[in-house]
């Protein structure tokens, strides 16, 4: 109540009702406030207000004029912890940063704090307890504009993916989209936000087309943007395409612009994203000694601040160049210990260490290899990714054929091009 919050203010100031009233107004008009009594004009509000030294709002509501500022700096200082692996800190921040937020009904920053506690949980690899919090802040924000929802549903997005639910991941975004496109406000940083991220979903489910489309409008809203971050999300999205395409020049000028804003922000982790992505690249071109620059400056990282769901995706690639380069037993350490961290956190991430472990033990052990392919084939089918199915029936027909079994070699190849038909 007003009344309360004006006699702690008065008395937190040594005034009396006397000095707090003069020279306009009575200790009897302001004993009256205090009281319940009586509800003060703007003007007495205003008079008030000036001599106790807060803005009207403070008296009106308790919350202090600067209080959603000062948050939302604190959860820009929790994602650099987290970025630069203070992990506790981060947390801790914002937990403290929602529950002042909810006491004060600021719902946009309760939810900002609760998707910083999503992305925590996320990195650490923990999907479920993720999207918790990720569709917490959804809730928090229906009142909001459907624009303030983005992040939210974009990590929930994300979450699924991790899941192996690819085709949902592609679901929630394309409905938020549809309903930004119809009912606005017409936000380019939302709107790429959420492009970027069906680029990435589309093209691991093989809807390349979607992929074109989708990066089509990206490019569109690029000189409009104004949040770094998110210029930088959309380059690496976009060099996932371009790798796609087969335009290896295009993705890698992509990720040098991704890694110079992501430098600029000073937000490590993802700049190890960059790295990550370029190590890749530069795998995929045959250039491994590059590549295992770029992974192991990104393992380094991952490692210092704690991102598991990343750091075994590196693991994955270093392994792949260890095999590449012919030590196998290197390799086979390093996709074992991928595969246990992962568990059961990240579907395709799993499938795609199986299929990598199967390479390695080809001619080692044929056996082992056709199981860990066979391992990765059902993970892929549960994440829905079409490409990888098919490829990953490829290798298993291969080494079918490999040792004479010419029949389910054929059985195994017909079944991944079936995997590649588009659905009726």
């Amino acid at each position: 109540m007003i009344g309360t919050r004006l006699r702690r203010l008065r008395l937190a100031r040594g005034l009396t009702q006397k000095e707090l009233a003069a020279p306009k107004y009575t200790h009897a008009y302001v004993s009256s406030i205090e009281a319940g009594h009586r509800r003060p004009s703007r003007a007495a509000l205003e008079h008030f207000a000036s001599k106790l030294g807060v803005e009207v709002e403070e008296l009106l509501t308790g919350r202090p004029a600067d209080l959603s500022t000062r948050l939302e700096l604190r959860i820009s200082e929790a994602r650099m912890a987290l970025s630069g692996g203070r992990i506790e800190e981060a947390a801790g921040a914002f937990r403290a940063v929602a529950k002042e937020a909810k006491r004060f009904v600021l719902p946009r920053v309760e939810a900002r704090a609760e998707e910083g506690l999503g992305l925590w949980l996320e990195r650490a690899g923990k999907p479920e307890e993720a999207m918790e919090h990720y569709q917490r802040a959804e809730e928090i924000l229906r009142d909001e504009p459907v624009t303030a929802r983005v992040d939210a549903v974009s990590g929930k997005a994300r979450c699924f993916h991790s899941l192996g639910d690819v085709r949902y991941e592609i679901h929630l975004l394309e409905t938020l989209l549809d309903q930004i496109e119809r009912h606005g406000p017409q936000d380019p940083d939302a709107l790429a936000h959420l492009y970027a991220g069906l680029v990435f979903a589309y093209v691991e489910a093989g809807l390349l087309r979607k992929a074109e489309a989708a990066a089509t409008e990206l490019e569109a809203l690029a000189p409009h943007l104004a949040d770094p971050a998110r210029v930088a999300q959309m380059n690496m999205n976009a060099a996932r395409l371009y790798l796609a395409r087969g335009d290896v020049e295009a993705a890698q000028r992509s990720l040098q612009r991704a890694e110079e804003a992501y430098r600029q922000l000073d937000l490590k982790t993802e700049t190890a994203y960059a790295y990550l992505a370029r190590g890749y690249v530069f795998s995929r071109e045959k250039k491994l000694g590059r590549a295992r620059q770029q992974l192991e400056r990104a393992l380094a990282i991952f490692q210092e601040t704690g991102d598991e769901k990343d750091l075994t995706r590196t693991l994955n690639e270093l392994a792949r160049i260890e095999r590449l380069e012919g030590r196998l037993d290197q390799a086979e350490a390093l996709l074992t210990r991928s595969i246990s961290m992962i568990g059961t956190s990240d579907t395709p991430i799993l499938a795609w260490a199986h299929r990598e472990l199967g390479h390695v033990q080809l001619e080692r052990n044929p056996s082992a290899a056709e199981k860990n392919l066979r391992i990765a084939i059902e993970l892929f089918e549960l994440a829905q990714q079409t490409v990888d199915i098919a490829i990953t029936y490829r290798a298993l027909g291969d080494l079918l054929q490999a040792r004479g079994e010419a029949g389910a070699a054929c059985e195994a190849y017909r079944t991944g091009i079936l995997a590649l038909e588009p659905e009726s």
